[in-house]
């Protein structure tokens, strides 16, 4: 992910060639979202598709939060009964609520949670805001992030960061280090691919040996 002239579609097919070297597939919805100031409010990218239509052009001081979903089946997840926790409010939805718990939950997450995702566990009371939170949902006030499941026995790799993309280049500022070396696997990817990972290695020890310990 860079800014200098590249485009979502360009990255989509580049971590596609290392799904299939490594035999996976991008399970369904998986998103990378801009990161505006006020919240999650930016360019959506789904690195699943390779539509034109859809293509975004990346821009310098952009922030991306990449999120990684790879299952070992065919990529298919689905809704069972399991409910879900996790909201976020539509800030250009209106609605003039008629139950009282969803007016409770409306304006706790106006003043607590105007931008960003929060779970109804967050809020004090979490018996009322679980009665206002389906009218609220109903009328597309808050927006959710649903369970889903994968196939029976499938494994699922999942795995998020954020970066920004700045003048001097792409800088990874949140998400689990990986060390390559703790991993050992039949699979590998193409030339051209090795030669961008490399890079990114090599910067980093770049950075690392900059370093001076105190």
């Amino acid at each position: 992910i860079r800014h200098e002239a590249v485009v979502s579609t360009q990255s989509t097919r580049a971590v596609k060639k290392v799904a299939d070297a490594y035999g996976v597939k991008f399970v369904a919805g998986t998103l990378m979202e801009q990161i505006t100031r006020y919240g999650i409010a930016g360019k959506t990218i789904a690195l699943c598709s390779e539509d034109k239509e859809k293509e975004v052009a990346f821009a310098a001081n952009e922030v991306y939060g990449v999120n990684v979903v790879v299952s070992s089946s065919d990529g298919k997840v689905r809704e069972q009964d399991l409910r879900t926790t996790v909201f976020k409010r539509n800030a250009n939805k209106n609605y003039h609520l008629k139950m009282k718990a969803s007016r409770y939950l409306y304006n706790e997450v106006n003043s607590r949670f105007p931008s960003l995702p929060f779970s109804l566990r967050a809020l004090e009371d979490e018996k009322q805001a679980r009665l206002g939170v389906v009218e609220c949902a109903s009328h597309e006030l808050l927006t959710s992030y649903p369970v889903v499941f994968a196939q029976r026995g499938a494994k699922v790799a999942h795995f998020r960061f954020t970066v920004l993309l700045l003048a001097s280049g792409t800088s990874k500022v949140t998400g689990v280090e990986f060390n390559p070396a703790a991993y050992s696997s039949d699979k590998a990817v193409d030339a051209e691919t090795q030669v961008i990972l490399d890079t990114v290695l090599n910067k980093k020890k770049k950075v690392n040996s900059a370093l001076i310990p105190l």
